[in-house]
């Protein structure tokens, strides 16, 4: 018992020395076929030259207000998806009347394509509000998703414990289903993150006028590849660092 003990003390760091590995691996990998595909076509930038424009749109003042409408937009829709997708598949995961009358209609809204709804939302919330609307339908499903089937997956001997300590239905929320769905709780909000950025910037791409998604369009219409490139590239970024650090928080909770 006693020689098996260091190997399973250095297993854990085994596998973040695999995962640092396979990463880095996949990193240079992207960069080498980044840097071919830029020898290729004009329209994409080599890295280093994306890297430069980056940092030099980063001293820009007007482009950082860009920046931070999107980042303001994607916030909130993050916030309000999340809320409601939360309440949402709390509600359908808790009741069977509600999954009863509900769930065939949330299903129907998540087939349909969510840009298409943009010119309806438009008239609706006006330009600011109807971006973030529609980064909250994008990010709505994913959390709602996960909550309900969690709460449905639940052991029915959590239920039994709660009422035998006579626990009130807000402390079995605290203590019990908070608890019991957080793994699926977390993936839900680690998608909704990126799903919000891809609803607001597809916003932005079609009526607004500040924003980087504008930026993207504009760059594109003015043959600008770098900034456009540039500016995909600090999305991708920002939103996976976001969910490489929500997905790290995930694993540590199992």
């Amino acid at each position: 018992m006693t020689a098996h003990a260091p190997s399973r003390g250095r297993t854990p760091k085994r596998l973040l020395d695999n995962q640092f590995v396979g990463g880095l691996a996949l990193f240079v990998v992207v960069v080498l076929a980044w840097q071919l595909c830029s020898s290729l076509t004009f329209v994409i930038p080599a890295p280093v030259r994306t890297l430069e424009v980056l940092g030099t749109n980063l001293t820009d003042a007007s482009y950082i207000f860009d920046l931070r409408v999107t980042a303001q937009s994607v916030f909130q829709a993050f916030l309000i998806g999340t809320l409601l997708g939360g309440l949402i598949g709390l509600g359908l995961g808790l009741s069977e009347w509600a999954r009863l009358w509900f769930e065939p209609l949330l299903v129907i809204l998540n087939g349909i394509p969510k840009i298409v709804l943009y010119p309806v939302l438009l008239p609706l919330f006006g330009l600011i509000g109807a971006k973030v609307a529609m980064g909250v339908l994008f990010a709505l499903f994913p959390v709602l998703i996960n909550v309900s089937t969690g709460v449905r997956e639940m052991p029915r001997v959590y239920w039994k414990l709660a009422s035998a300590v006579q626990a009130n239905p807000w402390q079995k929320l605290i203590y019990v289903i908070l608890p019991a769905i957080r793994r699926p709780l977390l993936a839900g909000i680690r998608l909704a993150v990126s799903l919000s950025v891809v609803g607001v910037v597809l916003s932005e791409f079609f009526a607004t006028r500040r924003g980087l998604g504008r930026v993207v369009l504009q760059s594109y219409n003015h043959g600008d590849y770098p900034v456009m490139v540039a500016t995909v590239v600090l999305l991708i970024a920002v939103a996976f660092v976001i969910s490489i650090l929500l997905w790290r928080w995930e694993k540590r909770l199992r």
